[in-house]
């Protein structure tokens, strides 16, 4: 392309390319004033470092800065600790709030955008829905189970203790006897009073005779009883010989020796006895886990009474403190209700400006501020109104499957089979199960007990899968294993309100590991980029 000429300031004309050349050199020479202007301003004789360094910021800046931060983190403490009493409040208003955000976009669509008029119809609804049926039916259980504690007589529990331990085939005869037998068996090694072990040997024989003969077995006993008596015999003359040996000189070295050996066989022969004994035992009521269930079922009146002595001892003291204390909690309940109520509300009114002010202040990046509030909204939903839902309707079928069965505590039994339904891998069957059997052993109502087995196993348990199914749509579950953990782990933490926050916990430090694995894919990905590339 040819340059066309320019003229001069004197009106002489140019060739462009001398032009460029011109504003070249002129552009040069203004870069060279500059940086003589700039080396003539930095002080003679100092580094590029030492220029470097005073442009860090000032140590009474850096001294600010720290000491903002220690307030903040000092301030942020009390604040903790000022709030943390309302945690629980606070988060269940949260989670309802999520789980009924639906509920208040209609409402605030009906009202043509009235945010705290919308807010209150919706606070209204689940004080309705939630909060008024609970209060309600705490009420009702509670009274219930006073009742139940007031009617209750430990005659008439010990007569449905028999009638149970009869229709299973538990009752013993003579257990007084099969007990004493049993402590003998166990007492055989005290190897310093050979004459008490020597009359032990002789009632243990004594016992088995007797037992042998008037008691009859579920099984045949066969040679054992033989055995028995044979191995006490002789167990009976290495007594007679440790006697000898602990009375004569021990002085004497062959002496000595005589006794080592003859307490070694003392020792052998007691394990042998007692083992003879205890399958005697075993052979005569049916097995090993049969005789120590008869054991236990038939307690004798004295260890009877020493246990209903040792249950009202442990309960006594906690009853008297927790009468002492009811009315704080009633009082620490009515407050979180409260609180519950109030935040509910505000978190409709203001609901996204805080989630703008926890983003703008969180350090984290905006989309993995928006990924966690996703799952919390989530997880709520799946954790909170899929297992409540689940339990709820659970309890709900099994209340009237108590009720036609014959429970006069069916609004209580609602709420425990409501709670247990929230416990992985206990379920409802924790409770419509014993009531069964209190049915058939107990009530001998037949009937009524394989109803309430074949309904509990086909409606109440199974309602359980699919309820979760329709509320899910799809979204993953946690592993059984890890849900039961996490709500083992959470009510001791959180109390009761652990069952549902121990699952979002997980949940959560789930979705952060995932956020991290996603960040180390990023820093990896130029690595491999480069590395492909070179081959």
């Amino acid at each position: 392309m040819n340059s066309e000429p320019s003229e001069t300031p004197d009106g002489d004309p140019v060739d462009s390319d001398e032009s460029r050349s011109v504003e070249a050199s002129d552009l040069r020479s203004s870069c060279d004033d500059a940086n003589e202007s700039d080396l003539a301003s930095e002080p003679v004789g100092v580094s590029p470092r030492a220029a470097a360094l005073e442009k860090l910021p000032s140590l009474a800046r850096i001294t600010s800065v720290i000491m903002l931060i220690a307030g903040i983190l000092v301030v942020g403490l009390l604040f903790y600790k000022v709030m943390v009493g309302f945690f629980i409040p606070l988060f269940m208003a949260a989670a309802l709030v999520v789980i009924f955000r639906p509920v208040n976009e209609w409402i605030l669509k009906k009202l043509r955008g009235r945010r705290r008029t919308a807010a209150i119809a919706t606070t209204s609804v689940i004080l309705s829905i939630v909060l008024l049926p609970i209060i309600l039916l705490l009420t009702v259980a509670i009274g219930q189970l006073t009742g139940l504690v007031s009617r209750t007589d430990l005659d008439d529990l010990k007569a449905a203790f028999e009638r149970g331990r009869t229709r299973l085939g538990l009752e013993l005869q003579h257990a007084d006897r099969f007990r004493r037998l049993d402590e003998l068996a166990g007492m055989m090694d005290q190897i310093d009073q050979p004459e008490l072990v020597r009359s032990q040997i002789a009632e243990s024989k004594e016992l088995i005779t007797f037992l042998e003969s008037e008691v009859v077995g579920a099984s045949p006993t066969g040679e054992t009883g033989e055995l028995a008596r044979e191995q006490l015999t002789q167990f009976a003359e290495i007594v007679e010989q440790l006697e000898t040996v602990q009375q004569a000189d021990a002085t004497a070295e062959s002496i000595a020796t005589d006794r080592i050996m003859v307490e070694e066989r003392f020792h052998r022969g007691s394990v042998v006895a007692s083992a003879a004994i205890h399958a005697w035992m075993n052979a005569k009521l049916g097995g090993s886990f049969r005789t120590e269930v008869k054991l236990l079922t038939n307690p004798s009146e004295k260890d009877l009474a020493e246990a209903v002595r040792a249950v009202r001892e442990y309960l006594q003291p906690r009853f008297v403190k927790f009468s002492g204390v009811t009315g704080r909690v009633v009082l620490q309940v009515a407050i979180g209700m409260l609180i519950t109520v109030i935040s509910i509300y505000f978190f409709f009114v203001d609901g996204p400006a805080m989630v703008r002010t926890l983003m703008r202040l969180s350090p984290l990046d905006d989309a993995y501020e928006l990924r966690l509030l996703g799952e919390f909204e989530k997880t709520s939903r799946a954790v909170v109104l899929a297992s409540i839902l689940s339990a709820v309707v659970q309890g709900f079928l099994a209340a009237i499957a108590f009720f036609f069965c014959g429970f006069e505590s069916f609004i209580l039994l609602f709420m425990v089979t409501t709670v247990m339904a929230l416990i992985p891998f206990l379920g409802a069957a924790s409770v419509w199960v014993p009531c069964a059997i209190y049915l058939a052993a107990v009530d001998q109502s037949y009937g009524s007990a394989i109803f309430l087995a074949i309904y509990g196993a086909a409606i109440v348990s199974s309602i359980d899968n699919v309820i979760k199914a329709y509320v899910l749509h799809g979204h993953s579950e946690l592993h059984p294993l890890v849900a039961l953990l996490s709500v083992l782990g959470g009510v001791p933490v959180f109390g009761p309100i652990g069952i549902l926050i121990g699952p979002m916990v997980v949940v959560f430090l789930q979705t952060l590991l995932e956020i991290l694995n996603h960040e180390l894919e990023l820093r990896d990905a130029p690595k491999q980029e480069s590395v492909s590339t070179s081959q």
